[in-house]
């Protein structure tokens, strides 16, 4: 059970460290959160180093849908080697902004032995969240199955409608890149 003090002092340091102009900028661009306090990731991660890594208080973050930086944090202290498949499937079906999937990705997901499995069974489901956790694997060469991946990012690209158009031309061009370099 996560000592109520230790949230207190963690909302404390969000409140003591807030930056009103970057989270007045994050409201305008339509952020869901009820409460932004505009702490930069370098913030959090500094943040996370001083807490001892716990699912048990990565949950109680989690579950504070409505403040930005609480999410963020619980990605930030979720210990790596408790992570699942399912689970990592379930948080980033939960996240509720790109910035909130970027993290996921990019501080746990990636590092499964299964990641590009998750890959597939995402892109389906978020098209985006599969995309990221490809160039993140990608960006790792610990993508084995370009075709599938590049085919996906081709069809956001010739979807007049695609919201993640940016991720599928990374993907897109990072895997021409590697094929490139295979053929030189």
């Amino acid at each position: 059970m996560v000592d109520n003090e230790q949230i207190r002092a963690i909302k404390s340091e969000f409140f003591a460290l807030r930056n009103g102009e970057i989270a007045d900028r994050l409201r305008r661009a339509g952020s869901p959160y009820k409460i932004i306090f505009g702490l930069q990731l370098s913030q959090l991660d500094a943040m996370a180093a001083r807490l001892q890594k716990s699912t048990e208080l990565a949950e109680t973050l989690w579950q504070n849908t409505s403040t930005r930086e609480s999410r963020l944090l619980a990605v930030l202290v979720f210990p790596l080697d408790r992570l699942t498949r399912q689970l990592a499937a379930e948080l980033l079906a939960q996240a509720d902004t790109r910035e909130l999937v970027d993290l996921l990705c990019f501080k746990l997901v990636r590092n499964l032995p299964d990641a590009e499995a998750l890959v597939g069974e995402l892109s389906g489901a978020d098209t985006y969240a599969a995309l990221r956790l490809a160039m993140n694997l990608l960006c790792l060469q610990k993508l084995e199955n370009l075709d599938a991946v590049y085919a996906l990012a081709q069809a956001e690209l010739a979807n007049a409608d695609s919201t993640c158009r940016i991720v599928a031309r990374q993907v897109v061009d990072e895997i021409d890149f590697l094929r490139e370099s295979d053929v030189n």
